[in-house]
C-alpha cells in the first residue's frame, strides 16, 4: 500500500519568509501605508495656492525725523489733595487750561502723574479723568514701586 504523502504544514500557512506558521507575523506591509501618504502629498501640492494671491499694500512714505524727545510735564497730588502742575499749585479749571495748552504743542508731551500714596483716590480719579477729557494719549505713572506692598506690613 502507497502511503499518502503528506505536507506538514497547509498550503496556505506556508510562508517563505517564516518556518513556522504557529508564531504572529511580526512584519508590516508599507505598501498600502506608503500609496497612501503619496495620495495625500498630491491633494495638498494641489489644493495649497502657489502664490495667486497678490495682496498690494501700500507702504508708508518717509516721515518727518523726530526733533529731540519730547516735552513733559508733571502732575503730582499732596496728600491734602493739592494738584501741582510742574510744582506749581493749580486748581481744576488751571490744570484744564494747561492741559490744552499741551494738547496744542507738537510733538505731544508725556504727562508724568505721581500721586502721593496718602492722596484720596476721588482726587486721582478726577485729575486722570481730566486728562483723558484733554485729548491726551501719553499718560505715565511715576512712583509705581512705591505701591508694590499695597496692603502688606
Amino acid at each position: 500500500m502507497v502511503a499518502a504523502f503528506r505536507r506538514p504544514y497547509p498550503a496556505y500557512r506556508v510562508n517563505a519568509f517564516q518556518a513556522s506558521a504557529n508564531q504572529p507575523m511580526s512584519e508590516i506591509n508599507t505598501t498600502p501605508l506608503i500609496d497612501v501618504m503619496l495620495v495625500l502629498l498630491i491633494m495638498i501640492i494641489i489644493t495649497v495656492p502657489l502664490g495667486n494671491h497678490v495682496l498690494d499694500v501700500d507702504l508708508p512714505g518717509e516721515s518727518p525725523p523726530v526733533t529731540g524727545d519730547p516735552q513733559q510735564f508733571s502732575i503730582t497730588i499732596s496728600p491734602a489733595g493739592q494738584v501741582f502742575w510742574d510744582g506749581e499749585e493749580v486748581n481744576r479749571e488751571g490744570l484744564a487750561e494747561r492741559l490744552a495748552h499741551a494738547r496744542t504743542l507738537s510733538p505731544e508731551p508725556v504727562i508724568r502723574f505721581q500721586p502721593d500714596p496718602q492722596a484720596s483716590y476721588d482726587a486721582s480719579v478726577q485729575v486722570i479723568a481730566q486728562v483723558r477729557d484733554a485729548g491726551l494719549k501719553k499718560f505715565a505713572f511715576i512712583g509705581n514701586h512705591e505701591f508694590r506692598s499695597f496692603g502688606k506690613d
